[in-house]
Order: C-alpha cells, then structure tokens, then sequence
C-alpha cells in the first residue's frame, strides 16, 4: 500500500441511514449480528454520554465488480424491502464496525429480527426522566416483543411523553415535531438539555478510515487479521488488571484460578461479577464509572474480598442450582442475578440469620423472575435490593417495589420462549416440584430429561399455534419416556402411565402432581383436551407462584 490509510470523521448516523439505503453492506465473510440486549443498550448510552465508541474500517468498492462478495446488513430487508445496492456504483464494505453500525440500526429501524440469545425482537426505548438525571446508564431500555407488560409500561411512558421509541430520533424533522409541537411535559430547563442531547446523538462523529477500491486483496486480507487479533476494546476487567497491577496483584491469575477450580460457574458469569461482588461487599455502587474506584483497594485487602467474592458467588450458583431448580448453566434466569444472591447470602451467614430471613430472600429471589426485574438497569437494581433486604433482614420493612408486586393482582403471561428468564424459573419450579418420570413415578434424572411437550406439537400446532409451546405443555421429560411417547395422543399416553402405576389413579396423580398437573389436568388428558389442560395447569403454576410472592391471582375463582 503506497501510502498509509487516514481516518476522516463521518456522521455516524449518516452511515445508518447509508446502511436503510444499502450504501453500507457487509462482505460475505464477516460473522452475522450477535451483539445481545444488554451490548445494544451499552452502545446506546455510550453515544447519549458522547464517549469514543472506536474506529470503523470501511472498504470502498463497486458494485459491479467487488473485490469481495457481500450481504446488506441485517434487518434491512425487513424494513427496506426494494432497496438493492446494485442501484449505486459504489458502496462501502464494512471490515471494522459492523456490530455497532447493526445495533443503531437495529434501534432505530426496529427490524423483526431476533438478537443474540433470544427468540423474539427487542425495541429500545429512551427513558427522559433517568436521562434528564444524568442516569443515561440506565435510561436505555431494550424490551422483548413478547414482554407484553413490559412494552405496555413503556407504551404509557411514550404516551405521557417521559419516554420515546429510538425509532422516534432517527429523523430530525419527526423527533423536531414531537419535542416542539406534540409533547407538553418537558419546558425551559429540561426542554434544553434534550435539545443538547439530541444534539450529541444527531452529530455524533466517529473516525472512519475508508480504504480505496484499488487496494490489494492482500493488504484488505493482512488488514482483517491484524483487527480481529487486536481490535477488540478493552473491557472493563481489563481495566481492573491494569489498575490492580500497580498495587502487585496479578487480578488475571485470580480469574485463571478460579476458572479452573470452579469449571460450571465460571462457564456462566463474566470476570466483572466478581468485582462487582467485591464493590457491594464494600457497601459501593456497581455502575460501571464507579466500579474501577470501588475495587481500588491494596493487595492484601484485595486477596481477601476476593477470595470472598468467590465464595459468595459459588454458594449463590449452589442455591440456584439446588433449592431453586436451575440444574444446568441453561436453566438459570438470569445470570446477573447470582452477584445479588451472592452478596445476600454472605450477609445472612455474617448476621447468622434464620430460616425467616431466608425466606425472604426466596421470595425476593421468585419476585425478581416473575416480574422480570432484572430484565434492564441491572446495576442499581443489584445495589438498592441489597441495601433494601439488608435492612428489611434486621426489622425493618420489605422493599417498596415488593410491596407494590405483592399487592397488585397477576396473571402469568403466555411464556413459550425457553430462553426467557421466566420460562426459566417456571421451569425451575417443576424441578422444585419433583418432574418424576411419568411411567415409573420415580425421581428421573435431571441430566437424562428433555425438555418437551405433553400434548405433542405434530398433532397440535396447527389447531393452536404457538401456544402449543407454551410452559403449560411442556414439562422435564425422561429421555426414555419420551422417545416411548413421541407424537401419542395424551389419552393413549397417559393410559399407559396408568398401567405402569398398577391402575392405580392415586398414585398416577402423585406423579403428575410433581409436574404441576392437577387432577382437573388429568381428566382434560384422557379426553385429548388441550384447551382445558392449559387452563387448569397454568392456574395451579400460578397458584403456586401466589404462594411464594405472597401474591393475589388475577382472577381467582
């Protein structure tokens, strides 16, 4: 290459609107969109706080003969469906950028597709009231399509004018009229500061070093490696052992230890949890631009609440696994919440609590997976529940979000995605339950059970769609077992369960109460019911529910 490529700033949203316009595309070889929730919201607010957000590497090229082949970024389709870069003689390859170009495009675009992890689309939200308090952390709020009680609070935001769709800032003119013309709420002081902070959104500048069309497939190859062997950003660990590293202790070797002594947690958290945990084991905060000065302590003191940190965190993973029915690594709801349960647990065990206080933590544990509590804002969460049961722990009041939850009716959403956090606990109370095998009536063993349906999905989904899906037919199956049911109707099945159980009813009912099927549940089996079965065994899962939230049911009858 004659002379060295330089980086010239562009209007990133003006490389958004090139990617609608398929001006900006990706070439075939670069790996698809795999940035999750929390990645998108971490970038949003990033932008909203005016931070770097990296160099991006563009390749011009033209369309009629480009150097490598190449895709539109994706979502674009789904919302642009004429749009062809062949239209233009020339558009730009993404080498370096394509996650964070995809995510605002995805924000802003609201394309239906899926993000990493999940099965159903996500939209992002601003809300004004955190961002207005300099809390732009966690005023970025992604929320599932399917998270029907989470988008209609966001709905009624939107509709008080506290809170706007990303969709809602892609377009000056649109998000001019609203703020001007359409919006009461904000005036004078607040009025101004989201002026300037649409402002820093709408002229944000990133350095883009775009390389011409005659540079050699070599160099565009060289080029490539040499990003993905160091154009990673350094994460907030890294961060920690640098800072660390001053006061000697080799934070790095601690995590290499702990990874290889403890295989399945480490398998499931990141490094950043435990820093976490030793931050709140210090009574400080856990956001991300207080996290470093949190853990600034001297190697000793350090080695210690480390060692803490790490044992807090594996009993907490013991306690889910064990009492709350997360078995696997997959079957945990949310793996942010072991910091919390981590930092409960040490300080049940320092006050040397009793079984009440455990329960409370239960509660508040069943609480959070039933109202999707840590679905966002997960850092201040964490903080104010361990402050707020720790105080609750010695004689004072639950907390108010509790209180609110406990006292408002409910109804268990349609939950049909196994990658949900609720899906998740739901199932982890079957565990709890007992999931014997349906044929022996004995204890099946959890690692050898499959996840699946009870009425069978060949035979059902037609007649009901994605309810088919839903936890109420779906159950932990023994692999043997369900290999002998496959697609049998539910009268033929469970008959043969009967047999087993010596024709006995009674005992048949105590193994299927162990899946929450109650004996209205059963007779809706013999009768290939699905509409019944659904109904009479999601009230019993609710029931249940009620019991450990101390919760009214919407709707009891």
């Amino acid at each position: 290459m004659a002379e060295a490529p330089k980086a010239n700033p562009q209007n990133l949203l003006a490389l958004i609107r090139d990617a609608y316009s398929a001006k900006v595309v990706v070439p075939e070889f670069q790996r698809s969109f795999v940035w999750a929730r929390d990645n998108v919201e971490e970038f949003l607010s990033s932008l909203l706080q005016g931070y770097f957000v990296g160099t991006f590497l563009m390749l011009d090229t033209p369309t009629n003969k480009p150097m490598f082949p190449f895709h539109l970024l994706e979502g674009v389709k789904d919302v642009n469906s004429q749009v062809r870069a062949k239209d233009h003689a020339t558009v730009q390859m993404v080498l370096d950028g394509q996650q964070r170009i995809t995510s605002l495009f995805y924000a802003f675009y609201e394309p239906n597709i899926s993000l990493k992890g999940v099965k159903n689309p996500y939209r992002f939200y601003l809300n004004l009231d955190k961002a207005l308090n300099e809390n732009l952390d966690e005023a970025v709020v992604g929320v599932s399509k399917q998270d029907n009680k989470g988008l209609a609070n966001f709905e009624k935001l939107c509709q008080a004018h506290k809170a706007v769709p990303f969709s809602l800032l892609r377009e000056t003119s649109s998000f001019n009229k609203w703020l001007y013309t359409q919006q009461s709420e904000w005036q004078d002081e607040n009025l101004a500061q989201i002026e300037k902070l649409y402002e820093r959104l709408q002229q944000f500048m990133v350095p883009v070093v775009a390389l011409p069309p005659e540079t050699s497939k070599g160099d565009i190859v060289n080029i490539f490696e040499r990003i993905n062997r160091t154009g990673v950003s350094l994460s907030l660990f890294d961060l920690a052992v640098a800072q660390l590293y001053l006061k000697n202790v080799k934070l790095r070797d601690f995590w290499d230890d702990f990874t290889k002594k403890n295989k399945t947690v480490s398998s499931i958290i990141k490094p950043e949890f435990l820093l976490r945990v030793i931050a709140l084991l210090e009574g400080k905060e856990i956001r991300r631009r207080s996290l470093l000065d949190a853990i600034d302590i001297e190697g000793t003191a350090f080695k210690k609440r480390w060692d803490e940190a790490v044992n807090c965190i594996v009993q907490a993973h013991k306690r889910i696994s064990k009492e709350y029915g997360a078995f696997s690594e997959q079957w945990v709801p949310y793996t942010s919440l072991l910091v919390t349960l981590a930092v409960l647990l040490h300080k049940l065990k320092e006050n040397s609590a009793g079984a009440e206080d455990y329960q409370k933590v239960d509660r508040w544990y069943w609480s959070c997976i039933i109202s999707r509590r840590y679905d966002n804002a997960v850092e201040t969460k964490t903080f104010h529940d361990i402050r707020d049961l720790d105080s609750w722990m010695k004689g004072g009041t639950s907390p108010q979000w509790l209180q609110q939850f406990a006292n408002q009716y409910f109804a268990l959403d349609i939950v049909n995605d196994p990658r949900s956090a609720l899906y998740r606990g739901l199932m982890g109370l079957i565990v709890r339950q007992g999931a014997k095998d349906f044929l022996t009536g004995q204890p099946a063993t959890l690692s050898e059970c499959q996840d699946d349906h009870i009425f069978p999905k060949s035979k059902y989904k037609e007649s009901y769609g994605e309810r088919v899906d839903s936890i109420w037919n779906r159950t932990l199956i023994w692999e043997k077992t369900n290999n002998q049911k496959k697609n049998t109707l539910p009268s033929v099945f469970f008959q043969e369960c009967l047999k087993k159980h010596g024709a006995d009813e009674t005992k048949l009912l105590e193994t299927l109460s162990s899946h929450f099927i109650s004996p209205k549940a059963y007779a809706a089996l013999k009768q290939d019911n699905f509409e019944e079965f659904t109904t009479e065994r999601r009230k019993t899962l609710e029931e249940e529910v009620a019991h450990l939230i101390s919760c009214t049911i919407l709707n009891k009858t």
